[in-house]
């Protein structure tokens, strides 16, 4: 993250875009890095299939879901409104002490799993756990 960080400079984003650090790095980008690593997986004679960016958020959308972390929590992370409810007139909650939770969680899962390694989750942050347990979360 260091590095990513001071490779941004001064951007908001931590992926900047290559030709203006006022904007993100763009959707074909990143399905470029995909392509390329899948190519580099073939070279290698290891099996990976293609997927886009699309899918990455898929997948995680899915795992963290499956880990039992808090829907809204994901949703929030990746940037999805419900605007079908009056629920997102209601709900200004931006998650955001629980989402670095989760996904520094996420993180060690992925870690955990690139070294074979099985990873159980904490769910709620230390600070939420007391709330967690009585069914107010």
């Amino acid at each position: 993250m260091v590095a990513l960080k001071t490779w941004a400079g001064n951007s908001r984003y931590l992926l900047p875009s290559r030709y203006d650090a006022a904007a993100p790095l763009s959707r074909a980008t990143f399905n470029r890095v995909t392509t390329a690593v899948v190519e580099r997986a073939r070279k290698a004679e290891l099996p990976l299939m293609p997927f886009t960016v699309h899918d990455l958020r898929r997948t995680g959308s899915t795992l963290l879901n499956e880990a039992g972390f808090n829907s809204d929590w994901i949703e929030k992370c990746l940037a999805h409104e419900d605007n079908r409810s009056s629920r997102s007139v209601y709900n200004m909650a931006e998650y955001e002490r629980q989402r670095r939770h989760m996904l520094q969680e996420w993180a060690d899962m992925i870690d955990a799993w690139a070294e074979g390694k099985q990873s159980r989750p904490t769910i709620y942050p230390p600070n939420m756990l007391g709330i967690a347990e009585h069914g107010r979360v």
